[in-house]
């Protein structure tokens, strides 16, 4: 389908609004392959475990899932001065 590379994209875009309370990869997973079966019926259930695993590389590939949610360990403020 020509169409799945606007679909991961779209997807993966509004990653933010509907992954707001998950918490672990499964989940995440679980929740992309509910909205895209609901959201986009005219991909074929084959193709669902391919944008499934793109959109899921997109966001690792944004720590999506990692540090960017859970703050900065090595920086405890906004002032950049060395004490």
């Amino acid at each position: 389908m020509d169409a799945l590379p606007s679909i991961i994209d779209d997807i993966a875009n509004r990653a933010d609004d509907f992954l707001v309370e998950k918490s672990d990869r499964k989940e995440a997973r679980a929740t992309i392959a509910g909205l895209l079966a609901s959201e986009y019926p005219e991909v074929a259930p084959k193709d669902y475990a391919a944008v499934v695993k793109a959109v899921m590389a997109i966001l690792e590939k944004e720590d999506f899932f990692g540090t960017e949610f859970a703050g900065d360990s090595w920086h405890d403020s906004d002032d950049d001065s060395e004490e």
